[in-house]
């Protein structure tokens, strides 16, 4: 860990007094406002040189405001109120971003919209081993993203408010989405999304997956409590997505297909995903079948898995650069140093169901050091603001 990570921040009065979802989100806004304020500078900038049209992004963003619960809402308004940023951009980078992406990225472009991004492996039971430090079972997400030069990344960590629970995540600055975490009871949620969703389901209507991953970790302290959760809402109102749920003792993968209005159910000791469902039909990318596949191929075995194994998946090289590895770095003379035309690693995070802790790396988990971090305690200051995420932006330009 190197010098901009020796000061930390505890779970102080600071945080524990954000005891309504609009202070805890002008606290983060507070928090990261200098990674977030050149982000959208960035952006701003990029717009405006390229003369993007905004209004079609923001149609689709005022739309998608409506499918979010009240709590999150009141977050959202909360936090674009202390950002001194351009309005339109910093709504299109909360709400439309893969759409910014795909007009901003050169050429065709290769976003979230194809191929899609994120390997994701559950080991838990028989698979574990009896020598390793986890109790519970152990859940891996490589978080793929377009864009990755503008999207920072920080320890999210809010309080439990109310009747809702903590959580503690890494993810990105400024947003209110979640796509993968665990919470103060030790469950975790994570997930890829799926290229599946109904034309007959308005923006409104629709639960967006980082809203699904949130009001899981908020509303639920187990696995059974989150399938019934989940399944309170008509299936056809979800995104695709491959859902990875762990506790102290249970683990299961589900698919959910809003297409087929079906849940599909894995629950075997070993489960990866990538971005194509296996046990229900959908669209297919051949990147998604070579990650998923080369990540079996390194899990499966008569051995026992621990942490360092997942690690070793996270930052598996095989079949790059770009698209078909696990560890996806951008291809050669792509659009750097943002890379809005291709899906690049931005985070890795390891969690053990039943403990509230994750092990993470910023960018690229073959290059950057891996940090634990427990909720409720110490955690360095520069992951919680984006500084550390910033420094290896600004580091890798120069």
């Amino acid at each position: 860990m190197n010098e901009i990570d020796v000061e930390t921040t505890g779970y102080d009065d600071a945080i524990a007094r954000a005891d309504t979802f609009a202070a805890q989100a002008r606290r983060r806004a507070e928090t990261e406002r200098e990674a977030v304020e050149w982000a959208i500078g960035e952006l701003e900038a990029l717009v405006d040189t390229q003369g993007v049209d905004l209004e079609p992004l923001l149609e689709y963003s005022r739309r998608s405001r409506e499918s979010l619960p009240d709590r999150h809402r009141r977050a959202y308004e909360a936090m674009a109120d202390e950002f001194d940023v351009d309005p339109d951009v910093y709504e299109a980078y909360v709400f439309a971003f893969s759409e910014l992406c795909e007009e901003l990225a050169d050429g065709t472009g290769r976003s979230e919209k194809n191929p899609k991004g994120c390997t994701n492996a559950l080991v838990s039971g028989p698979k574990l081993a009896t020598e390793s430090d986890a109790d519970g079972p152990l859940v891996l997400k490589n978080r793929d993203i377009a864009g990755r030069g503008v999207r920072p990344k920080s320890i999210v960590e809010q309080p439990p408010i109310d009747d809702y629970h903590g959580f503690l995540t890494i993810d990105t600055c400024g947003t209110i989405s979640i796509f993968k975490g665990v919470n103060d009871r030790g469950l975790v949620a994570a997930n890829t999304h799926i290229d599946s969703e109904r034309d007959d389901v308005d923006p409104e209507d629709q639960l967006r997956n980082g809203t699904v991953i949130r009001i899981l970790l908020e509303e639920c302290a187990t696995v059974s409590e989150a399938r019934t959760v989940l399944e309170s809402y008509p299936t056809r109102r979800l995104m695709g997505q491959t859902l990875f749920l762990a506790d102290g003792t249970d683990a299961i993968l589900l698919e959910v297909d809003p297409v087929a209005e079906r849940i599909a159910v894995d629950d075997e000791p070993i489960v990866t995903r990538t971005n194509h469902f296996v046990n229900s039909r959908s669209t297919e990318t051949e990147s998604s079948t070579i990650r998923r596949e080369r990540a079996l191929e390194e899990l499966e075995g008569d051995g026992r898995l621990d942490r360092d194994d997942l690690w070793e998946i996270a930052r598996d090289h095989e079949n790059r650069p770009g698209d078909d590895s696990v560890c996806r770095h951008p291809e050669p003379e792509t659009d750097e140093p943002h890379a809005f035309g291709q899906l690049t690693t931005a985070s890795t995070a390891v969690f053990e169901g039943g403990s509230p802790t994750i092990e993470v790396a910023m960018g690229n988990p073959c290059g950057t050091e891996r940090t634990q971090c427990a909720f409720g305690d110490e955690i360095p200051t520069a992951f919680r603001t984006g500084q550390r995420w910033l420094s290896q932006v600004k580091e890798s330009k120069t």
